[in-house]
């Protein structure tokens, strides 16, 4: 250890000490409530997700929703041309915004998966004259 720091902790009182240990262990334990809190916001958030899923898959459109996700366990990276077709003859243009919110969000976390277990970047939005992507298709359709 630095001869320095050595001396300057000799000559440092107890009373500082002890105020630098307390502001330590409270730095310590906000940090700790911060990520206890993250935590406990990530599992609401996740019920929250699931409780969705599950009001769309018991709803009228139950059956076409599981074969959706059917599919989408399924997907490869090739199969958006596919994906787009599935959804068209769905018909998830004329439902509620609900509806189609939690088929977008169902869509988007698949494609995102498959890019990440591909070395991809998770999203890859095109330029503004390339091609549109099959998540910026189905977003369309949806509009």
């Amino acid at each position: 250890m630095n001869a320095f720091l050595e001396f300057a902790e000799k000559q440092t009182p107890a009373s500082v000490k002890a105020r630098q240990r307390a502001a330590e262990k409270r730095r310590a334990t906000a940090a700790e409530k911060a990520l206890a809190e993250r935590d406990d916001l990530f599992h609401l958030w996740k019920r929250w997700r699931h409780e969705r899923l599950e009001t769309l898959l018991a709803g009228p459109h139950g059956d076409v929703a599981h074969e959706l996700i059917a599919f989408l366990q399924r997907m490869t990276l090739d199969d958006g041309a596919q994906l787009v077709e599935l959804v068209c003859a769905a018909g998830w243009g004329h439902t509620d915004a609900d509806t189609k919110f939690e088929i977008l969000s169902l869509i988007n976390a698949a494609i995102t998966a498959l890019r990440e277990r591909a070395k991809l970047p998770p999203f890859d939005d095109p330029l503004p004259d390339a091609a549109p992507t099959t998540f910026l298709i189905i977003r369309e359709l949806f509009r």
